[in-house]
């Protein structure tokens, strides 16, 4: 071989060489290393680097592959040697080397059995100490000492401070100096408590015997007296025994008493097991309940009404009560002052003139000037249909309500019996201009214009709601 070839092949394989570690060195060095990969959300990587090292318990099982932004965080990708797995509940946290060391990730296992597979993420992560915030702490701390140290410098460093600490010197002085002459002249008192409390315990051993004694003759005492009242003693404890026994003859009942109504026998248990009582007890509740939340939907109206008549020129009056159950139903009764009163019949009058020419005159004949109404009332949609009595006669009505139910426009036919007379129909239109006035207007007697009966007419009326009834009866003053 020439030397031309020798020297292309060392630089070919020095070239190979470089590449290698260049690759290996450089980001794309992790290529061909084994491994799974996992990721790392952190608040800041600030000081960690890519290739620093992944560790688990201080032991390294891999290396940080690659560092990127994710949203408002940084997220390291890791790269876990294959021999190494990791709880799905580790932790990850950034640790330093030493104080200024490198800093690198540590993995601190979790107990889950499970292991996190390549691509999955290490969810809990926990903050590393901030160097800044530490070295903020620092300063804290160096400030409250040099505060501290001042405060001293400026308690003792003038001269009154001085002599407040040689005076507190002084005092301990003597304090420890009394302290010592109160133990040398009480030694001779402690050695007499000394001799007392040995003098107490020779006269304890002393007198131990007598004491026996004396506890012997109170248990002879103790005995003479149960023996004097042996029987009565019997006699108690007898009288116990019974009272025992009855209390279980008690119990022995109380239970059979609580085994029949367990098994449904007699009123009670019949009562505690049968789903009967119970469902009538809940059926009235509920029948209850349905009519007190009646009670609660019942509305109260009473309105007022006037209408003024061309035909004849008098004033009719109307008051009328009406009960409102439901949204869509009501009963209604009321009085009717009509000047004309109920038409009654024809009367015919014959004049005779002084020609002897007989003339018939007609005149229509009524009574009864109050009138009554009671009326049911059911409402469809915008139409209301009501029937029933009509000032002292059978009738039905109709209303229908428009521009959000403040102009009512109806008709109502009724005194279907009255002789060479139409019905009497009424044709009628209300008007409320605020919550409680209302203006009324129409037709009245549209069937029977023949004899002057139709009429136009004219009003107004109030009412009232129940919440303003309540305003009214709370205004009226209660003498006692």
């Amino acid at each position: 071989m020439s030397r031309e070839a020798r020297v292309g092949i060392f630089v070919l394989l020095g070239l190979i060489i470089l590449t290698y570690f260049t690759f290996r060195v450089s980001k794309w060095g992790l290529i061909a290393e084994r491994g799974y990969r996992l990721t790392v959300d952190v608040e800041s990587a600030a000081g960690i680097e890519p290739k620093a090292d992944v560790k688990m318990a201080g032991v390294p099982i891999g290396k940080i592959e690659e560092i990127r932004l994710a949203g408002n965080r940084a997220q390291l990708v890791l790269r876990i040697r294959p021999e190494f797995g990791v709880p799905a509940d580790s932790v990850g946290v950034i640790q330093s080397q030493g104080f200024l060391g490198e800093r690198y990730l540590e993995l601190v296992p979790g107990r889950d059995p499970r292991l996190l597979a390549d691509g999955d993420r290490v969810v809990r992560t926990e903050a590393p100490a901030s160097m800044d915030a530490l070295v903020k702490k620092l300063d804290s701390i160096g400030d409250d000492i040099k505060k501290f140290t001042t405060s001293i410098s400026e308690s003792f460093g003038t001269e009154e401070g001085k002599e407040s600490l040689k005076r507190i010197i002084a005092n301990i002085d003597r304090l420890t100096a009394d302290l010592a002459n109160i133990s040398s002249g009480s030694r001779e008192d402690i050695r007499a408590v000394i001799a007392n409390l040995r003098d107490f315990s020779e006269t304890l051993k002393e007198e131990t015997p007598g004491l026996v004694a004396k506890l012997e003759r109170m248990g002879d005492d103790v005995s003479g007296v149960v023996g004097d009242n042996r029987e009565n003693l019997k006699e108690s404890i007898a009288n116990l025994k019974a009272a025992s026994a009855r209390l279980d003859n008690t119990l022995e009942h109380a239970g059979k008493v609580m085994a029949k109504i367990d098994r449904g026998e007699g009123t009670l248990g019949k009562l505690v097991n049968d789903n009967t009582a119970h469902t009538s007890i809940t059926d009235t509740l509920e029948g209850i309940n349905r009519y007190v939340r009646k009670t609660e939907q019942l509305k109260t109206f009473i309105d007022y009404r006037l209408e003024w008549l061309s035909r004849p020129d008098e004033y009719k009056h109307y008051v009328n009560l009406r009960l409102q159950p439901t949204a869509d139903k009501y009963y209604q009764i009321g009085v009717v002052d009509d000047p004309r009163g109920r038409y009654k019949n024809v009367v015919k009058t014959e004049t005779v003139t002084p020609p002897g020419t007989t003339v018939t005159t007609e005149e229509d004949s009524y009574d009864d000037k109050l009138k009554f109404t009671a009326l049911i009332a059911k409402r469809f949609r915008g139409f209301t249909v009501k029937g029933g009595m009509i000032e002292s006669s059978g009738g039905l009505g109709v209303d229908y309500e428009v521009i959000k139910d403040r102009l009512t426009l109806g008709t109502e036919i009724y005194d279907f019996s009255r002789k060479d007379l139409n019905p009497h129909l009424k044709v009628y239109g209300n008007y409320d201009l605020v919550k409680n006035f209302f203006v009324t207007g129409g037709v009245d007697e549209v069937l029977n214009s023949g004899r002057d009966l139709r009429s136009l007419f004219l009003g107004f009326g109030i009412k009232f709601e129940d919440e303003d009834i309540k305003t009214v009866i709370g205004a009226v003053p209660i003498k006692p």
